[in-house]
């Protein structure tokens, strides 16, 4: 449902001394809970670890109770390709330290192509997209306002909201950064490889999804081998999960081992692995133009003119997985 803000747009990007702002608001049956005060606190402390990045944005997520184990629902916004590819650039070109972009762009011609990318507004504002307001209102419907960048529900009956460990709950920090890296456009809709948007968009993690070296991957088979790689297929970071029962941009899951944030499963019991500077989605996030470091001080800011930015639409993502303990 493309709509109607297609047209020019203007790109700018803030001195270094600014970082990125994820905030989080509660509604009712968030701050109506027995243990409101823990779960308030236990998201506002995972949503602390994104002032990491220094993109000049701020993200606004609406917290809700919810079945499953978590999702999300999240706006999204389209460009062309060749735009989004040259924010990819600008933003990289003003950002040296981010490294993983330089090599991500240097290796972007291997990847998959498509005419048109969906990306999430969170994303799309961190690149420096000025048009790309919030599209869920107030009230947490879409369309009904520019108050949120996505909806995040949480089943917080069988969530540890403590420092006690145990195992039959799943920790509250990995459940919620699993869903707030949705909303920032990692998981969950960074992948479009199911085309809800029809064949000629992909998601924002399409870009670096591959089967081997040069060897781009795009299809929900799932005897398909398909990793995220930021060096044109060379390095298998984290496999891809290729099945319909989670989302195509979570990562596989081996409930055996420990679990990463954007697994596509939850285990309870597992050992988890808390999102650092060197996390898998964390290079995720820097791929698609979250950069971590200073920012060079010159040019403090600059603008690009791209044409062909549309209004998407929401996505409802797959609700996370519980696996049995």
């Amino acid at each position: 449902m493309l709509g109607g803000l297609a047209g020019a747009i203007a790109l700018a990007v803030a001195s270094q001394s600014h970082a990125l702002t994820v905030l989080g608001s509660f509604d009712s049956s968030i701050t109506s809970l027995g243990n409101a005060a823990a779960v308030e606190a236990s998201i506002n402390s995972a949503l602390q670890f994104y002032s990491v990045f220094t993109n000049p944005a701020t993200v606004n997520i609406l917290f809700k109770v919810g079945g499953g184990l978590g999702g999300s629902q999240t706006g999204l916004y389209g460009d062309t390709f060749a735009g989004y590819a040259t924010a990819l650039a600008a933003n990289a070109a003003a950002n040296p330290q981010n490294a993983v972009l330089q090599t991500a762009l240097a290796n972007l011609a291997y990847g998959n192509q498509r005419p048109d990318i969906a990306g999430a507004s969170a994303n799309f504002r961190a690149l420096g997209y000025i048009n790309t307001p919030a599209l869920y209102g107030s009230d947490g419907v879409f369309g009904d306002g520019d108050t949120f960048d996505g909806v995040i529900s949480l089943n917080t009956s069988i969530m540890n909201f403590t420092d006690t460990e145990d195992p039959s709950l799943y920790p509250a920090d990995t459940v919620i950064q699993h869903e707030v890296d949705e909303i920032l456009g990692v998981g969950g809709p960074g992948s479009l490889v199911t085309q809800p948007f029809g064949p000629l968009y992909m998601g924002a993690e399409d870009l670096y999804r591959y089967s081997g070296l040069h060897t781009a991957s795009f299809t929900t088979n799932p005897n398909a081998t398909s990793y995220f790689s930021i060096d044109g297929g060379a390095t298998n970071i984290r496999g891809f999960n290729q099945g319909p029962n989670g989302d195509y941009a979570d990562w596989v899951t081996d409930c055996s081992g420990a679990q990463s944030v954007q697994d596509w499963e939850g285990c309870p019991g597992q050992p988890q692995l808390a999102l650092n500077v060197n996390s898998p989605e964390v290079i995720a996030l820097q791929a698609i133009g979250y950069d971590l470091g200073a920012a060079v001080p010159e040019p403090s800011a600059w603008a690009l003119m791209i044409a062909g930015l549309g209004m998407m639409g929401a996505v409802l993502r797959r609700r996370r997985t519980l696996a049995l303990a």
